[in-house]
């Protein structure tokens, strides 16, 4: 498993085909006349409405609460989420107004055909965004997903537009006048997701050879009192893959402190606890790649351990552009009076999920990245020269994700004294949302339209399924040489000359369809009666070793659920997880261990990326009563059309929240 970015690993019916595709760029039309009133919409990744509605009921958000009360209650409704509920699926719905079949997002990975022969005629490739190799600079990234953002049209007719940290919003989108910093899906310098560098002088070669989900491991190299250790960084142009590198030494120093010497610059930390942002430099010949990194002691004396961050582009010279315009990423830096994390995967899950930091650290540095998340928004929200502000934490999602365990007494990693200490962890995440809407709220206007949203909810993940194993199992898919598991990913193992059916990513199963894969063995013609009958089959699986426990809730086909430009990229069934249940994480890129189910012994421990739509909503609140009796996360962009009064377009899957006279 490579990260748990490839999952949210990385997450997660609707029922009306779009009846025009969406446009790829914002149209360039004149800016009409002035908009009345300002909308301000703060989105919390993966907030849970069951957890909402109890801490407000304990008096333990207030602010929130307060919302919730207003307007007889009209201002607060659970928000219907994308099938899959799952985070780039759904925040793609919240930029284009669209659903999955349109604008083409179905999971963090996708499948790619491969035609040469020998192989396996299917790839895993991140479903979001693509990067093209550039001679002699940085890669060129591209947004996959299809459509225009909602924002993206309201700034083409004139309206003022700031947005913070969007997901999925990498590159930035296209602005004519507005202000946009890219967040989810921003990679780190090495081009990926998010990936920390452990160095530890005790690693084995066998370790070395092993690295953990979304991490490098590199041997630090004793020389008495101190060592040395290779950063690696962005790949160097036409390398063949190769990386520009950094040496770092680190020396013990007085007291539990460690000296850490960067391009010459000795930073002393304290053992445990992050450092400040460290500016460095990668080069190759005349190449020069600016980033920025934190550094986290573990261990000095017989042993040494440092963690390194994943390395953030630099915001003052980023190596591809994350704000709109590029200057504006600077803007915030200065507004702050310190670096910040640009990368868009920016908690340390990975991190936490190997057990290479500790569940303190974890949460030190998202104090910090919230803190300056929060500041970044009170800032520009100040300025008062928008229209639209558009802002964006994810911490209550990955406080979800790494703490649920410490909530459910039943999951195999709860553990009674870290409960003791960080039980709270996810309520904490929750709090300082509440204050940040009291922040917020002090700064509105009369006239102001307040929105606050979630993308999904939130389940326990105790149980994995490896859904590749099941469909062995079952004759739908055959392996070479008679084994009867694969540890291998990406399906290299597969005989596909006898295999009908593959799962790949979360939740995902795709058939061996002939005439679109390579060697494709299922005729099109038995494609709807292939769906039914392994619905059936799912739909009747039991977890013997627990109970007889119901595994799967539900199973979508293709046909019923995805429509649009883009619905032949999408899996042919999505299978939908009851409650404690997820594709194990084998499954993800197309593992086939040896049994059907597995514990899920990590700390990522919540989930919702394979969970049922039916269940698994976010939440929608505002400062002004919801007309619209049953909430779709596609109705916020057509709602900040009605509300600036600008025509919205016709291949909008959504209505507006709110009631308000449309332009004729």
């Amino acid at each position: 498993m490579k990260s748990p970015v490839w999952l949210c690993v990385a997450a997660w019916l609707c029922s009306s085909a779009c009846s025009r595709p969406a446009p790829d760029a914002a149209p360039a039309a004149p800016p009409p006349a002035k908009s009345p009133g300002r909308l301000v919409i703060l989105g919390f990744d993966g907030v849970d409405p069951r957890w909402l509605s109890r801490w407000a009921a304990e008096g333990k958000l207030p602010t929130l609460a307060g919302l919730m009360r207003q307007h007889d209650g009209r201002g607060y409704h659970t928000l219907t989420s994308t099938n899959p509920p799952q985070s780039p699926v759904a925040w793609a719905s919240f930029a284009t107004g669209t659903l999955p079949g349109e604008h083409g997002i179905f999971d963090f990975i996708a499948r790619t055909q491969q035609s040469g022969a020998g192989g396996a005629p299917v790839a895993l490739k991140v479903a979001t965004t693509a990067f093209e190799p550039q001679p002699g600079g940085p890669p060129l990234a591209r947004n996959l997903r299809t459509g225009a953002a909602f924002w993206q049209l309201l700034d083409a007719q004139g309206i003022r537009v700031t947005a913070l940290n969007v997901p999925y919003s990498f590159p930035p989108d296209p602005l004519r006048s507005g202000r946009m910093l890219s967040g989810l899906g921003v990679p780190d310098l090495r081009e990926t997701n998010s990936t920390f560098t452990y160095a530890g002088s005790e690693l084995s070669e066998e370790q070395l050879a092993q690295p953990p989900g979304g991490g490098v491991l590199v041997k630090l190299r004793r020389r008495g009192r101190g060592g040395r250790f290779t950063l690696e960084g962005p790949s160097i142009p036409d390398g063949g893959g190769a990386r520009m590198q950094l040496p770092v030494e680190v020396h013990r120093a007085e007291g539990r402190t460690m000296q850490v010497t960067i391009m010459d610059r000795v930073h002393e930390v304290p053992l445990r606890r992050w450092s400040e942002p460290i500016e460095v430099e990668f080069r190759h010949d005349a190449l020069r790649v600016p980033g920025v990194l934190r550094v986290l002691p573990l261990e000095v004396g017989r042993r040494m351990r440092v963690f390194v961050s994943p390395i953030s582009f630099h915001p003052r010279a980023p190596y591809s552009p994350i704000s709109q315009p590029p200057p504006f990423a600077a803007q915030l830096a200065d507004d702050l009076g310190h670096l910040y994390k640009t990368v868009g995967w920016d908690h340390d899950t990975s991190a936490l999920n190997a057990e290479l930091i500790d569940e303190a650290a974890f949460l030190a540095e998202l104090e910090r990245i919230e803190s300056d998340r929060r500041a970044m928004l009170l800032t520009q929200l100040a300025r008062q020269d928008f229209e639209l502000l558009l802002w964006v934490s994810t911490a209550t999602d990955r406080a979800a994700h790494m703490f649920y365990r410490l909530m459910d007494p039943e999951h195999p990693r709860y553990d009674a004294a870290l409960a003791d200490r960080y039980g709270d962890a996810v309520l904490r995440e929750y709090q300082r949302m509440d204050q940040t809407v009291a922040a917020v709220l002090g700064q509105l206007r009369s006239t102001d339209t307040l929105l606050i949203m979630s993308d999904h909810g939130f389940h326990g993940y105790r149980r994995g399924l490896h859904v590749n194993q099941w469909l062995r199992q079952r004759g739908y898919l055959a392996l070479q040489h008679a084994a009867v598991s694969s540890a291998n990913e990406l399906l290299v193992d597969v005989d596909w000359s006898k295999t009908r059916a593959y799962a790949a990513g979360t939740g995902q199963i795709y058939f061996n369809i002939r005439g679109r894969e390579r060697d494709g063995s299922v005729a099109p013609s038995e494609v709807r009666a292939l769906s039914e009958q392994i619905r059936t089959q799912l739909l009747a699986l039991r977890d013997h070793e627990r109970g007889d426990a119901v595994v799967v809730q539900n199973v979508y086909l293709a046909g019923d659920v995805f429509r649009g430009r883009r619905s032949a990229d999408a899996p042919d069934l999505q299978i939908a997880f009851a409650e404690g249940y997820r594709t194990s994480w084998e499954t993800i890129l197309g593992g086939v261990p040896t049994g059907l189910f597995a514990d899920n012994d990590k700390k990522w421990s919540g989930d919702h990326a394979a969970s049922d739509v039916a269940d698994t909503p976010g939440i929608v609140l505002s400062n002004r009563p919801l007309d619209k009796p049953d909430p779709h996360i596609v109705d916020i962009a057509p709602t900040a059309h009605a509300l600036f009064k600008r025509s919205a377009p016709e291949y909008y899957a959504g209505k507006s929240l709110f009631t308000v006279e449309q332009p004729r």
